[in-house]
C-alpha cells in the first residue's frame, strides 16, 4: 500500500506545480466593460454636449434686419471700403519688396491664430495687415466671445480666410473668383479682411469643462472628443454664431470702427478698418 501511495502522491504534487506554473504564465483576464454610469469620463462628455446643444438652442437667431444691414444696398458701398482704405497712409502693394519694406517700418503686422481668431488657409492672400486691424479683430473677438457667453456658450473664435493681396494676387484671384473686386482691392492696402461665417472653432482651454477625475482612464480621449464635438456642433448651429458675429459687426460699424460688407457669392463678412 504505501508503494502505492508514492506515484499517486506525485501525481497530486505534479498536478498543483503545474497549475501554479499556469497561473504565472497566463496572462489575466481582461476586466468586463463598465456598467452604464460607472465610466466617469463617458458621463462627463454626454454632459457637456448635452449642455452644449441646448445653450447653443438659446443663442438668439440673426433677424432679418441685423442680416440686411450689413448687405448692399444698406451697407457701405465697396467704393466706400476702398476710399477708406485709400485714406489710411499705406498705399496698396505692387509687389513683394513693398510687402517686405512695409513690413521693416511696422505698417504692416503678422496676422496670427490667437485666443479670438484662426486664419484659414490663405490661398490668395498673405498673413499680414495694418496695425490697427489687429486691435479691431482683437475686439471683435471679445465682443463676440462676450455675445456667446450671455448665452452660456464657451469661447469660440471666428476664421479669417483672407487679408493682404499684393496686386499680382488680386489678378490671379480675379481668374478663379468671381465674386473678386476688379481693379483696386482694398486688401491691397492691409486694411480689410474676410471673416468666415460659417467656420468657428472653440478656443482649446474650454475643454477643462469635462470635470472628472484623474483616475480614468477615459478623460484624455473624452477631452479631446469634447473639442471635436464642440467644433461639430459650431457648425451645426453656424446660422446662430452667424448672427451673434452680425450683430457686434453691425454695431462697431455703427459706432465708427469698421466699414462692414456681407457678400452675395461667398459666406463671409467684408471688412475695413475705419480710421477717421
Amino acid at each position: 500500500m504505501r508503494q502505492a501511495a508514492l506515484p499517486l502522491a506525485a501525481l497530486v504534487l505534479g498536478l498543483g506545480l503545474g497549475w501554479v506554473l499556469h497561473t504565472q504564465t497566463t496572462p489575466p483576464a481582461p476586466p468586463p466593460p463598465p456598467a452604464a454610469g460607472t465610466a466617469p469620463a463617458v458621463d462627463s462628455l454626454e454632459t457637456f454636449v448635452a449642455r452644449l446643444r441646448g445653450r447653443f438652442e438659446q443663442l438668439r437667431e440673426p433677424t432679418s434686419f441685423e442680416e440686411n444691414r450689413l448687405r448692399r444696398p444698406s451697407t457701405p458701398s465697396y467704393t466706400e471700403h476702398l476710399d477708406m482704405a485709400d485714406s489710411l497712409g499705406v498705399p496698396p502693394l505692387e509687389s513683394e519688396a513693398d510687402l517686405d519694406r512695409h513690413l521693416r517700418t511696422g505698417e504692416l503686422v503678422p496676422l496670427v491664430d490667437n485666443e479670438y481668431y484662426v486664419l484659414r488657409v490663405l490661398e490668395h492672400s498673405k498673413p499680414f495687415v495694418r496695425p490697427l486691424m489687429i486691435e479691431r479683430l482683437e475686439e471683435i473677438g471679445e465682443r463676440f466671445q462676450a455675445e456667446l457667453a450671455e448665452a452660456g456658450l464657451p469661447p469660440y473664435r471666428f476664421a479669417i480666410s483672407s487679408a493682404l493681396r499684393t496686386a499680382d494676387l488680386q489678378d490671379d484671384l480675379q481668374q478663379s473668383n468671381r465674386n473678386a473686386a476688379t481693379g483696386r482691392s482694398s486688401h491691397e492696402y492691409g486694411a480689410s479682411v474676410d471673416l468666415v461665417y460659417t467656420r468657428y472653432a472653440l478656443w482649446p482651454t474650454a475643454a477643462d469643462t469635462l470635470t472628472v477625475p484623474f483616475s480614468d482612464a477615459a478623460t484624455p480621449t473624452a477631452q479631446r472628443l469634447a473639442i471635436r464635438w464642440a467644433d461639430d456642433l459650431a457648425g451645426t448651429y453656424d446660422d446662430r454664431l452667424f448672427g451673434a458675429l452680425a450683430r457686434v459687426l453691425g454695431r462697431m460699424q455703427d459706432e465708427g470702427e469698421l466699414l462692414v460688407l456681407l457678400e452675395d457669392e461667398q459666406p463671409v463678412f467684408h471688412i475695413t478698418i475705419d480710421g477717421e
